[in-house]
């Protein structure tokens, strides 16, 4: 179950020239429940830290909790994508991006998704 999530985000860590060091925990806690973490440092000293717990349900994997967490060289937010359900206020509950200047909505973004987001900020195009 895990490696079908954990091949992608594989991939695109081992592909890509922004990726200083990088660290993945892949923990299956059953059958069909387990986790997948890690911490990618990128050429300008910014980092990813990211965790993902999954559960496969019939033929799919559902990711039931996430967090992708990426700051500056010095550890200062940049924007952390998260499902943690404490803003209900927002209309993408529970699903939602912290950035500096606050909460936004936010649709529940996949690890390649965020992962392009933060190469676009490294290379800075955004």
């Amino acid at each position: 179950m895990l490696e079908s999530v954990a091949q992608p985000i594989e991939s695109a860590i081992r592909d890509s020239a922004l990726v200083v060091t990088h660290n993945l925990e892949k923990v299956q806690l059953s059958a069909t429940v387990g986790y997948i973490e890690g911490n990618i440092t990128f050429i300008d000293s910014s980092r990813l830290v990211f965790f993902e717990f999954l559960r496969q349900i019939g033929d799919g994997v559902q990711r039931e909790k996430y967090r992708h967490h990426f700051m500056d060289g010095n550890g200062q937010l940049i924007f952390r994508y998260d499902n943690a359900p404490h803003h209900p206020e927002v209309a993408t509950f529970p699903d939602h991006k912290h950035l500096p200047t606050g909460l936004v909505e936010s649709v529940a973004l996949h690890f390649a998704d965020v992962f392009v987001e933060i190469e676009a900020y490294v290379l800075g195009i955004t």
